[in-house]
């Protein structure tokens, strides 16, 4: 029997998460379906960003979901956050700048989840770079193998930002004989003025010589922004300009040593329309991504090694027409190495040992001396236990050290039971925490360029939070399903204190203000109905507190829901695909946007073995979000036609 340590136990005592229990109970009665047959169950698809080796989804110490190739292109996704915003646990904050939106794991900020490329973090614009959405464009989306969503404090593994959790987007490696794929792509913004697109990407790799081989990537996106329905000289949504690349060369040199030198970059210019002061102007954004990344990994005789060097640059720059003056150009700059080391104690014991060190350089001319700089080292150790052939106890602790804010220690306890063949049972605990940006912690730093003036506060500490866990799998031959109870405490949330106001213009100052509690449960269900049909759907329900003004969370949804039926057979596939956001408090109005559905249909026809023809509605009723309430602080495109064909050789 497996005993819940008291914090657990006491977190799923606790009232308002005893409420959520109801909605749960519904799914539990899904077991009274009647048996099927199922194939390729999710629980059965690996997952290495868990534990940094490789795992079923079934035995991973933590909630994970994974995106595959197959998901990505039926939602006809151009980035990570349209390939994922339909997976268990995921919603949706706006940014309230051109429709953007950024992702929010069980009901954390977007800035509270740490993304990956191939387990190497990338450049996080969110809260640095104000109302961006910029983190989700680094690699490009033809070049994608899979995404893996790893729900909860991850802090053990990867250290400061992975407090809500982790999405690691796994690049396409290169095989021993040559073979490649072509995509050409377009959209049509129905009944809307302008919105539409056209894209393409191709991917190719093969066997340089018996020990080097190669794999190239590309990505090409061009969409005009959307007018605005009630004045079609402003945009309700961005356009962009994408070009994206990246580049793998793999070479063996003996049998079990792998280097691995990658290179990675994208160009982007963001366009939208604006007025300011009666004056109408264009305002267009250049982005610039890139990073490369050298890796070596060896095992000897079962002792596993990895030794990583990287270096990451990230340019934003903004020009206006019309006199109107534009914002500052701003730079970060990252390098870094890091190691780790694999083994098995005995039979019953694996433990990775690892460390960091990395050091992030801001560009701002707000900054005294346009400049500052900050490092980070750290060191963890992880062991996964078997206490049993049923039963697995993984932990870690972590030790970070920033040159400004000193140390934090990250522990993690999880515990994996299988029951039986068809149930596990799995639960934990875990910390994070997330160091605030260079600007917000220099205080020297004044960001005037809008209508608000903003300071950084040397005084300012980390983000730090407490989260547990428990949940429930089921998998047989009738069906899958899985469910998490969650509660999440986040210590000072950093957040902006007006201390002053001087005519219209109100003066800001960073600093710990709040503190938040996050109560939910996440459920999915997949079952296989025969005849080539087979349907799924998640959910997710929130309880949030910000505890000093005793209000939800701002920009959270009470829940989320989503729901996919497909078929396939023979040349054949089909799927409808149905989202629901619940209402969603706003706190400077101090109430809530109201919930809307979107519908999508695809369908796809294998032409022959090389050529395929995909093609879709999304947002098929035509919701627009601006029509429903103003409240919102973004935008969903509307009703669009879209096709694309695919090759591959």
């Amino acid at each position: 029997m497996v005993r819940l340590s008291p914090l657990m136990v006491s977190a799923c005592a606790d009232t308002r998460l005893r409420r959520l229990f109801v909605p749960l109970l519904a799914f539990v009665v899904a077991g009274t379906l009647p048996p099927v047959a199922i194939a390729d169950s999710p629980l059965d698809e690996i997952v290495v960003t868990a534990t940094q080796r490789e795992q079923s989804v079934r035995d991973t110490p933590a909630a994970a979901a994974v995106v595959g190739r197959d998901d990505i292109e039926a939602a006809a996704a151009d980035n990570v956050l349209a390939a994922v915003r339909e997976t268990t646990g995921v919603g949706l904050v706006g940014q309230s700048v051109g429709g953007r939106k950024t992702m929010s794991l069980r009901g954390m900020d977007g800035k509270h989840t740490l993304y990956l490329v191939n387990g190497l973090r990338v450049i996080n614009t969110d809260d640095w770079v104000g109302h961006s959405d910029f983190q989700y464009d680094w690699t490009p989306v033809d070049g994608i193998e899979r995404i893996e969503v790893v729900r909860g404090p991850m802090s053990v593994l990867y250290g400061s930002d992975a407090v809500g959790g982790v999405v690691n987007t796994i690049t396409r490696r290169p095989d021993a004989e040559w073979h490649g794929s072509v995509r050409l792509s377009a959209r049509d913004v129905r009944g809307a003025g302008d919105g539409d697109s056209l894209g393409g990407g191709l991917h190719l790799s093969g066997a340089l010589s018996d020990t080097l081989r190669l794999a190239v990537s590309a990505t090409r996106l061009q969409r005009d922004a959307l007018e605005l329905e009630e004045d079609p000289g402003l945009s309700e949504i961005e356009g962009t300009d994408l070009s994206a690349g990246h580049v793998l060369l793999s070479w063996q040199p003996m049998a079990a040593h792998m280097i691995d030198l990658e290179h990675r970059a994208s160009n982007e210019e963001r366009e939208r329309d604006q007025v300011r002061s009666g004056v109408y102007y264009r305002d267009t954004y250049d982005i610039e991504r890139s990073q490369s990344v050298a890796t070596w990994r060896a095992d000897w005789n079962g002792v596993a090694t990895q030794l990583r060097a990287w270096e990451s640059d990230f340019e934003v720059s903004n020009s206006r027409t019309n006199g109107v003056a534009p914002t500052r150009p701003q730079s970060m700059r990252e390098r870094g190495t890091d190691g780790r080391v694999g083994f098995a104690v005995g039979d019953m014991q694996y433990l990775t040992v690892g460390a960091d060190l990395r050091t992030e350089t801001l560009t701002n001319a707000g900054l005294a001396g346009g400049e500052d700089d900050a490092d980070f080292r750290a060191y963890y150790v992880q062991n996964e236990i078997a206490l049993r052939p049923d039963l697995l106890l993984t932990v870690g602790v972590r030790r970070d050290r920033h040159s400004i804010f000193g140390a934090e220690t990250s522990p993690r306890a999880y515990l994996v039971w299988h029951a039986s063949d068809a149930w596990t049972l799995r639960g934990g605990y875990g910390e994070g925490f997330r160091a605030p940006t260079l600007k917000q912690a220099s205080s020297n730093y004044e960001g005037a360029e809008g209508p608000h003036t903003f300071y950084g506060n040397s005084d300012i500490r980390p983000e730090t939070s407490k989260s547990w866990e428990i949940g429930v799998i089921y998998a047989s031959g009738r069906f899958d399903w899985e469910a998490t109870a969650f509660r999440n405490k986040v210590t000072d949330l950093i957040t902006t204190r007006q201390f002053n106001q001087i005519g219209p213009r109100r003066f800001y100052i960073y600093d710990n203000v709040n503190n938040a509690r996050i109560d939910g449960i996440e459920t999915a269900l997949r079952i296989d109905l025969g005849h080539g049909f087979e349907a799924s759907a998640g959910a997710q329900w929130l309880d949030t507190e910000d505890e000093t003004t005793g209000k939800p969370l701002n920009g959270r949804t009470d829940h989320l829901l989503n729901a996919r039926l497909g078929w396939r057979a023979g040349q054949w596939d089909a799927g409808l695909r149905v989202e629901r956001m619940g209402p969603q408090y706003v706190s400077s109005a101090d109430r809530k946007a109201p919930a809307y559905n979107l519908v999508h249909l695809n369908a796809g026809y294998a032409i022959n073995r090389h050529f395929r023809v995909t093609g879709g509605i999304d947002n098929l009723t035509d919701v627009r979000l601006a029509d429903k309430s103003d409240l919102f602080s973004y935008a969903e495109t509307p009703r669009t036609l879209r096709v694309a064909l695919h090759g591959s050789f």
